[in-house]
């Protein structure tokens, strides 16, 4: 069905398609429930790749974050670096119900694929596996990058860092104002294909 949307898409005439708005913005998870946001970062020019993530309760506010620096990767290694990351430190906390949310869309049609096999990445999904097997409440969400800016700016401080783990009990300063955002339920607009377009 996807292919067919998508080979759908591409021979439509251009002049055809038409563009949609959508509002998007960071939701707070329900009463009981913290939220676990991660992302990885790469730059094409250096080859270098970063992760980060943050915690949050159902008020958005700040639990717990971290930055790591990956080193030469790609995105795909870099996102299951944050993922792992993310995890492990919702464990280090003892937390019982966690939802997770990246923009990776690959990465979470991998980890929905029991066949998937990569030498490289393997350790790291096994890695996931266990961790989340930890959890009494466990969920996994694709979320667009829009309502993951705070994830996104801690993986672009972990590809720049020079350690390679760091772990923040209160947020960066100039993470604030974004967090205050998602807080307050701003939204960001995405421009998408109207109707057939998988945005």
């Amino acid at each position: 069905m996807q292919a067919t949307k998508f080979f759908l898409c591409i021979n439509s005439p251009k002049g055809n398609r038409r563009m949609t708005i959508k509002q998007i913005r960071w939701e707070k998870p329900d009463l009981g429930w913290l939220k676990l946001n991660t992302d990885g970062s790469f730059d094409d020019l250096s080859g270098v790749a970063g992760g980060g993530g943050l915690i949050r309760d159902e008020q958005g506010n700040w639990l717990a974050g971290y930055t790591r620096k990956v080193g030469r990767a790609n995105s795909f290694v870099a996102e299951a670096w944050a993922l792992r990351d993310g995890l492990m430190l919702c464990n280090q906390l003892n937390l019982s119900s966690v939802i997770v949310e990246f923009d990776a869309k690959s990465l979470v049609d991998a980890l929905n694929n029991p066949d998937f096999n990569n030498s490289v990445i393997s350790p790291l999904f096994e890695d996931r596996k266990q961790l989340a097997s930890q959890f009494p409440r466990f969920v996994i969400k694709h979320i667009y990058r829009e309502a993951n800016s705070c994830a996104d700016w801690l993986a672009n401080v972990g590809r720049l860092q020079r350690l390679d783990f760091v772990s923040y009990t209160t947020p960066p300063v100039d993470l604030v104002p974004f967090i205050m955002a998602d807080g307050q339920g701003l939204y960001s607009e995405r421009h998408c294909l109207d109707s057939l377009a998988l945005c």
